[in-house]
């Protein structure tokens, strides 16, 4: 087991190194602009004020109908 733990090690000490060493190239490769993170919020508050009817009517309805059985049960135990 201890020859595992050191395999595993140095596999994430190589991938820490070069982690490392690509760390100051990091801005090339990926380009998040400013108007890239509020364009993609907006889309997700827009998809979700969309939804949001269903997702109320898929939490309303089984809610109501367990109310609905729990009155009844009420009403029948007199």
């Amino acid at each position: 087991m201890s020859k595992l733990y050191l395999k595993v090690a140095g596999v994430l000490s190589v991938l820490g190194g070069v982690l490392v060493a690509t760390g100051a190239k990091a801005g090339t490769y990926v380009d998040v602009g400013t108007s890239s993170i509020a364009s993609t919020t907006a889309y997700i508050t827009d998809f979700f004020s969309d939804v949001s009817p269903f997702i109320w009517l898929a939490i309303g309805v089984p809610l109501a109908f367990y109310v609905i059985k729990k009155v009844i049960g009420l009403v029948r135990a007199r």
